[in-house]
């Protein structure tokens, strides 16, 4: 567990790691850009597999950086640690997206 702390990576796949059990992309974190506040637990309708928007807002879900599209392995962090870009989208974003 402290090893899973350390590299900032789930317990649950370190077990299943360790286990040789393959880790399904229904077990990947997803949640709405827009809605979701860092540091604070996920909607659960959000980690749901069939689930690709959010039932709150209608905004696609996001399981990986908008920007580097690695996998989201934890939302402790408001920021992808491989290229620094926030997982939550501002307003000012979302406004310039939706004007181009």
């Amino acid at each position: 567990m402290v090893s899973a702390i350390a590299l900032q990576v789930p317990s649950e796949y370190l077990d299943a790691v360790t286990r040789g059990i393959p880790i399904n992309c229904a077990d990947r974190l997803k949640f709405c850009p827009h809605c979701w506040t860092p540091g604070t637990t996920l909607e659960d309708f959000w980690l749901s597999p069939r689930s690709l928007f959010c039932f709150l807002c209608g905004t696609a879900l996001r399981d990986s950086c908008a920007n580097c599209h690695e996998p989201i392995t934890s939302l402790k962090f408001r920021f992808c640690p491989y290229c620094g870009t926030p997982y939550k989208e501002s307003f000012d974003s979302l406004a310039s997206t939706k004007t181009q």
